[in-house]
């Protein structure tokens, strides 16, 4: 649990230390206006994929968490954090007044993954968000596919939303998902301190939580591309 205060607070101290020299020098909302905050947040989501790619092997050699327990623990701390935080700056951008109003299905989206990540911390799966952290590769370019429309660039922002769908079809729906299924269900048949830990509910919670995600994402993929 130390993990989760430290970086809690570390990344909580942060924001406001870097919040605050950004009022006094002007530049505060320009930080925090939707698109300079939305590529802090693609590079945020970058980090945490590219964590994820880098511990992929580690997770498939050490299934029953025998010699990485602390590293995916920590893992999944820095990754639970980030989305308390990001709510947090998403108050308070609409709060100050900086957006107008508060993107209610990315608010929902974190309130799922906060759930998920809530079951996985119960069941000390944390290998599992090491795995669910590669679905962050998707939003690398988001914050960089406004910043093209902004700037009226047709030609970039069609590469990044197909980026998107491609990352979401391929990357996430044929291989991330099925890989998640697969190490829950070998994690739960073959590590002693898993087996009575299986729980149908986490599964159908899973299932629903995917569908819901990934039909939304191609949906708004599809509609940005019409638009163009």
């Amino acid at each position: 649990m130390n993990y989760f205060y430290e970086d809690f607070f570390f990344t909580l101290l942060l924001c406001f230390t870097v919040n605050f020299f950004l009022h006094k020098i002007s530049i505060h909302e320009h930080f925090l206006g939707p698109l300079g905050f939305n590529i802090v947040r693609s590079l945020i989501c970058g980090s945490l994929a590219t964590n994820s790619y880098h511990n992929y092997k580690l997770v498939m050699n050490d299934i029953c968490l025998v010699n990485n327990y602390e590293l995916f623990q920590n893992y999944h701390y820095k990754f639970f954090n980030y989305f308390i935080i990001d709510i947090f700056i998403m108050f308070y951008q609409k709060y100050c007044k900086i957006v107008p109003y508060i993107r209610m299905d990315l608010l929902f989206h974190h309130f799922l993954a906060i759930f998920v990540l809530l079951i996985i911390q119960k069941q000390e799966m944390y290998s599992l968000s090491v795995l669910i952290g590669l679905s962050e590769g998707m939003s690398l370019v988001s914050g960089f596919k406004l910043l093209s429309n902004y700037f009226e660039n047709k030609k970039f922002t069609k590469i990044f939303i197909y980026y998107r769908l491609l990352y979401c079809i391929v990357v996430r729906m044929f291989f991330l998902w099925p890989s998640l299924f697969f190490l829950y269900l070998n994690m739960t048949s073959q590590c002693e301190k898993f087996k009575n830990k299986r729980n149908i509910f986490m599964i159908l919670s899973f299932i629903g939580i995917i569908m819901f995600t990934e039909s939304k994402w191609i949906y708004k993929g599809k509609k940005e591309l019409f638009k163009i």
